[in-house]
């Protein structure tokens, strides 16, 4: 569970997390490979509270599937000078039956790196944990 001691830092609900989740353009699956972390990014899309995102054969799939995995994402305002960082939890599972399939198909998730990636992997969170907060100091680094 994401926690914070500084006052103006706001603990967001699931359903705010699962909102700005539907918003960002990527986010990072972390997996574990040979008993070490690793961490993938990839793009996805948020359908009925579930994370969802394609992929070819090889080490992200093998290490997510019936596998606890967690996946981030965060992002920033500058117009408000906040930023949030939202983190779920799960077991990955393959979509696997041909009519899942070809329903979420027409989900906006289409995979930015070229060859083909017949896998759909869905994430159902366990915990869902985010978090905003004021990016005063982030955004001045940025902007130097």
């Amino acid at each position: 569970m994401q926690t914070s001691t500084h006052p103006r830092t706001e603990q967001l609900s699931s359903e705010q997390c699962i909102a700005l989740l539907r918003e960002a353009p990527i986010g990072r699956l972390g997996v574990i490979v040979a008993g070490r972390p690793e961490i993938y990014p990839v793009n996805h899309t948020v359908h009925e509270g579930d994370v969802l995102f394609r992929t070819g054969p090889g080490t992200k799939l093998d290490s997510a599937i019936g596998q606890p995995v967690s996946f981030e994402a965060d992002g920033i305002d500058p117009g408000t000078r906040t930023a949030w960082s939202v983190m779920i939890t799960g077991v990955a599972a393959e979509i696997g039956e041909l009519h899942q399939v070809l329903d979420l198909l027409r989900l906006p998730v289409f995979p930015w790196e070229p060859g083909a990636k017949p896998h759909l992997v869905r994430i159902h969170p366990e915990t869902i944990t985010g978090r905003r907060f004021s990016a005063v100091d982030l955004l001045r680094t940025f902007a130097t």
